[in-house]
């Protein structure tokens, strides 16, 4: 069975990704990485955590969302895909990838990861 880091490392195989990162839903930490995670990946582990969070209050009250699947966050110079793994109401986990915009397509890296996304926890 691969390890967890060496999962993420598939990911950056995919035209663009910087970064990939497995991050606890509950707590914002990270829980592996792989590629480049620059200076900035803890405080952006812990907003998108947030955003999860939040996104998970307002459509369901705290209680696991069977449909939520990803986030996507687009600015003018990256894209982030967060993509949940496990989610239950007091923790779960969720996969973090960062893209440099200029250098992907959104729609090819999107079905990419969500193709590379179940291997990650198997």
């Amino acid at each position: 069975m691969p390890s967890l880091e060496g999962s993420l490392h598939r990911f950056l195989a995919v035209e663009g990704v910087r970064t990939a990162a497995v991050i606890e839903i509950g707590t914002g930490m990270i829980a592996a990485s792989a590629g480049e995670p620059g200076a900035d990946l803890p405080a952006t582990a812990a907003c998108v955590a947030d955003e999860v969070r939040a996104v998970r209050d307002a459509l369901g009250g705290g209680r696991p969302l069977d449909g939520l699947i990803e986030l996507t966050t687009v600015t003018a110079t990256c894209l982030h895909v967060s993509r949940i793994l496990r989610d239950r109401p007091s923790q779960g986990l969720l996969l973090f990838v960062d893209l440099d915009r200029s250098r992907t397509n959104q729609g090819l890296a999107a079905l990419r990861i969500s193709q590379l996304s179940p291997a990650v926890l198997a």
